[in-house]
């Protein structure tokens, strides 16, 4: 990627890797929808700008390399960075659970909250195992499947560590100098500025349950003049509810999840099948069914995804004698041009607007679209004819194509795939698992001068010690 170049749609990564769009944006990065030239198939590429203070892209990208494989976590693609910016591009997903409950009226049903709780501390579990905490659990932090939505993915590893040293030994309670994570679902620990361990985690996962299924928490709608005045009330009230209060009106299975967790130490691993098997016993009340998404889906019509096509939006890429594509009359005839106006912007625009019809172009795109299923790939010549480019390697960008809407979507449902993770499935990671060192205290020290010469292909634990 040229360091010229900022990011837009029809940038293409290291030759394989085109953007289509941008679909989402934090404080800490921007996500595009991607298309993998080489395997034929969507992705997302999640870029962090190198200028940022707190970089937490190379954390994540370690902690997705140790959790390659394992079910339920984003599969690790490909990864790099330039002058600005550092990237990694893995599994295309689907809609978080805050976007979900959105669609499903604000709060989710109980039974799908029972279902959603099992798969969950599933994930925590595994998780934990690699020696991992979390410290963000909040519905924005659960994707589902594109293929099989009834499987539930955890992302977001930026302000995860390890909670054990080389020699396998826990790290120390210690107090912390601010709050790490989301206060809404934070453990009164965290608000207490404390080090964080396992506890924490379930503990943030047992109020975002909560707030699954209530669609809000006591906390939610607090009045405070600054940030730290807003945690402080927060971690007030949350000190100051009973369980009884805090899960009133819900099954006692939600009382004794916290009891349990409220009642660990920090350094007692949880008992996670205990935990699942509150939720599994509430479950047996219920036929089993699909999540609320899943029958709200249902209960419409067909729905039909909205995907773009990779060939509808110019390339944009390193200009070099095989990129300059001449434009094509109307039969499809390379244009002979002459040599001095080869690379002359206005006159190839004069020129593409002279044989190219736009309007036809869009009427027969609409034609064709209602004879095929699949997204029509045209030529190569066509799909550049727009790239415009002058002789001093400026690119010139232009409108992309519309979106292209399918009538049937690319991604089927998995017949073989199970509602939650088998814990099975990390035996062999956790056999010769070796205990590696735990970074320091600060897991935003990626801002350093280090980390600007962190080499992705030895990932080392040093980079995350100060």
């Amino acid at each position: 990627m040229d360091q010229k170049n900022i990011l837009q749609p029809g940038l293409i990564i290291e030759g394989r890797f085109k953007l289509l769009k941008k679909i989402g944006s934090g404080s800490f990065g921007i996500v595009y929808l991607t298309y993998d030239l080489e395997e034929k198939e969507y992705c997302a590429t999640k870029f962090e700008s190198r200028n940022l203070q707190m970089r937490m892209m190379n954390r994540e990208i370690l902690i997705l390399k140790q959790l390659k494989g394992i079910n339920g976590f984003p599969e690790l693609i490909h990864y790099g960075k330039d002058s600005q910016y550092q990237y990694y591009i893995c599994t295309l997903l689907g809609e978080n659970l805050e976007v979900l409950l959105q669609k499903c009226g604000g709060k989710f049903t109980l039974q799908t909250v029972l279902q959603l709780s099992i798969q969950l501390i599933d994930r925590l579990e595994v998780f934990h195992s690699m020696n991992f905490i979390h410290r963000d659990i909040k519905p924005e932090n659960f994707l589902i499947s594109k293929e099989d939505t009834s499987l539930v993915y955890l992302i977001d590893f930026g302000l995860s560590k390890y909670y054990r040293v080389t020699d396998g030994r826990h790290i120390e309670f210690t107090q912390k100098t601010g709050v790490i994570g989301t206060a809404r679902y934070a453990s009164i620990n965290t608000l207490q500025w404390m080090e964080q361990s396992r506890r924490d985690d379930l503990e943030s996962l047992g109020y975002m349950l909560i707030y699954l299924v209530k669609g809000e928490l006591p906390w939610s709608n607090v009045k405070a003049a600054d940030k730290d005045d807003k945690y402080e009330q927060i971690l007030q009230i949350k000190m100051g509810l009973s369980l009884n209060q805090l899960c009133f009106n819900l099954p006692k299975c939600f009382i004794h999840y916290f009891q349990h967790v409220k009642s660990l130490l920090f350094q007692q691993q949880p008992n996670y099948s205990h935990l699942r098997n509150l939720f599994e016993k509430q479950l047996l009340e219920y036929d089993h069914q699909l999540y609320d998404w899943e029958l709200k889906t249902i209960g419409k019509q067909q729905q039909q995804e909205l995907y773009i096509d990779p060939n509808s939006i110019p390339d944009i890429r390193l200009q070099n004698d095989l990129d300059v594509v001449p434009p094509v009359d109307e039969e499809g005839q390379v244009i002979r041009l002459k040599q001095e106006h080869q690379h002359h912007v206005k006159f190839m625009k004069q020129l593409h607007e002279k044989y190219f019809d736009h309007n036809s172009q869009k009427l027969n795109q609409q034609i064709q679209l209602q004879k095929v299923t699949s997204i029509e790939h045209i030529s190569e010549a066509t799909s550049k004819q727009n790239n415009y480019q002058t002789s001093n390697n400026t690119l010139i960008q232009i409108e992309s194509q519309p979106h292209i809407l399918n009538s049937v979507p690319l991604f089927s449902k998995r017949k073989d795939s199970k509602s939650y993770t088998s814990i099975k499935q990390s035996q062999e990671h956790k056999e010769n698992r070796k205990f590696r060192q735990s970074n320091d205290d600060y897991d935003l020290d990626m801002a350093n001068e280090e980390a600007a010469k962190f080499d992705q292909n030895n990932l080392e634990f040093n980079y995350f010690s100060k």
